[in-house]
C-alpha cells in the first residue's frame, strides 16, 4: 500500500517540472505547440519528455489545449497549472 501523493509522483516524473517551467516563462503562460517543442530542444530534453506526462497534465487540469486565431495548436497552464507553479516557487524561495 501506497502513501505517496498524487502531487509527489507527478512531480517526480520525468517531464512535469520541464512542462511547467517552460510555459510560465511564455506570455501568458502559453506557447504554440511546435514553439514550445522548440524550447524543450533548447534546454536539452526531448518532445518525448513532455509525452511521457502530458495524459497526468490533462487529466489532472494542469496543462490543456486550444486553437489560436491561426489554427495553431496552443499549449498553456491551466488555472490550476498556474497555482501549482506558483506554489513551486514559494517552496523554491523558503529553501
Amino acid at each position: 500500500m501506497s502513501t505517496e501523493s498524487t502531487f509527489f509522483r507527478l512531480f517526480r516524473r520525468r517531464g512535469f517540472s520541464e512542462t511547467l517551467e517552460i510555459l510560465a516563462d511564455f506570455p501568458n503562460k502559453e506557447a504554440v505547440q511546435s514553439t514550445f517543442f522548440k524550447r524543450l530542444s533548447d534546454v536539452n530534453s526531448y518532445p518525448n519528455t513532455y509525452f511521457r506526462v502530458k495524459d497526468d497534465l490533462i487529466s489532472h487540469d494542469i496543462v490543456a489545449y486550444k486553437l489560436n486565431k491561426n489554427n495553431d495548436k496552443v499549449i498553456y497552464l491551466t488555472k490550476k497549472g498556474i497555482e501549482i507553479w506558483n506554489r513551486i516557487q514559494e517552496i523554491e524561495e523558503i529553501l
